[in-house]
């Protein structure tokens, strides 16, 4: 018969045991939350896609930047716009629309701000007061991203009832969409003014003042960002895939490889081998950065998809990201009012 063990042995067996069995429940615990979480992710994914009625006010629905770096202007469900300064903590209130906003725009010759918002069609603001000074209708509908024209005279965008708006804001009128582009839906505009249709399996530009189609592709997915080479950004739920302009062909397919979970009561970061959707993405000089549902952001080798790093900071779903006008800063805020300034060349 083996010798009885010393009650202090027997102590420590039985604190490590307890130990973990309270580690084994907290994992079943954090497993059966995982579940709800994922869930509610389904919700998430669609974020730019319809109303925001009954989801938190604070959260930000856009972001884009006011200054060549380190000043942006924010936009809440409840219909907020706010300055954010980097490495202060508190925002500035421009103005208060009190209605749900989707998507801005800022043209920083005239500092004329633009927010789709969900029953007082496009707003245009004069940041310099901080007043309304003009309402674009939106016929019946809403419109969840708005383009903007480098030169500031052309605002394009997609309704939610799939209708095509078009704006000559020089001349303060709509464009008419012709019959040749009715079966087309604006996706973006180029840094020449171009508008970007999606349609029949392929994206094609087109100048509404000229009324010429140019350049056609093949390709699906939707498209979130086209840089000044004309190099184009598409997600398609998971992944995402790079047009190299140069080449004239679409490039690497890729997807985040896992969710960094952070599980606050371990003060962990947990790698779960999972993929779930993406939300943004945007293009510089050398790099692709993509956010996504798992509340991370990836850093990519725009040449062949290298995953160089992950952003881990923020705690809920990225609604939307923007890039410096100096391609230096990368700006991102999510679903629960959290803003996040980075250096794009960092390593």
């Amino acid at each position: 018969m083996g010798r009885p063990m010393k009650a202090s042995s027997l102590n420590s067996s039985r604190m490590a045991q307890k130990k973990s069995l309270m580690k084994s429940s907290n994992y079943s615990v954090f497993i059966a939350l995982l579940s709800i979480i994922l869930a509610g992710c389904k919700q998430e994914i669609e974020i730019r896609e319809s109303a925001f009625t009954a989801v938190n006010p604070l959260s930000y629905t856009d972001v884009i930047f006011k200054s060549e770096r380190d000043t942006v202007l924010v936009a809440t469900f409840s219909g907020r716009i706010t300055e954010r300064i980097r490495g202060q903590q508190k925002e500035k209130l421009l103005i208060n629309l009190q209605n749900e906003i989707y998507s801005l725009a800022y043209e920083p010759q005239n500092q004329l701000l633009y927010a789709s918002t969900l029953q007082s069609g496009i707003v245009v603001i004069d940041a310099t007061k901080n007043t309304v000074i003009d309402r674009l209708p939106v016929e019946g509908s809403w419109i969840s991203n708005i383009y903007l024209s480098k030169n500031g005279e052309v605002l394009a965008g997609l309704t939610a009832h799939r209708q095509n708006y078009i704006r000559d804001l020089k001349k303060d009128q709509p464009i008419p969409v012709p019959e040749k582009i009715s079966n087309y839906r604006i996706s973006g505009l180029d840094e020449q003014g171009a508008i970007i249709l999606k349609g029949n399996g392929k994206f094609v530009f087109w100048d509404a003042q000229t009324d010429q189609f140019g350049k056609e592709l093949t390709g699906s997915g939707k498209l979130t960002d086209v840089d000044g080479s004309g190099n184009m950004l598409f997600l398609n739920n998971k992944e995402f895939q790079f047009y190299n302009a140069k080449a004239d062909s679409l490039s690497f397919v890729k997807h985040h490889p896992d969710w960094p979970y952070y599980y606050k009561e371990q003060d962990t970061l947990l790698r779960i081998p999972i993929q779930l959707a993406l939300t943004d993405g945007k293009l510089t000089d050398r790099y692709i950065f993509t956010a996504g549902v798992d509340r991370s952001i990836r850093k990519w080798n725009k040449m062949d998809g290298q995953h160089l790093g992950d952003i881990t900071e923020h705690r809920a779903t990225i609604s939307a990201m923007d890039c410096s006008p100096d391609k230096s800063q990368l700006v991102s805020v999510d679903l629960k009012g959290g803003i996040l300034f980075s250096e794009i060349d960092q390593e």
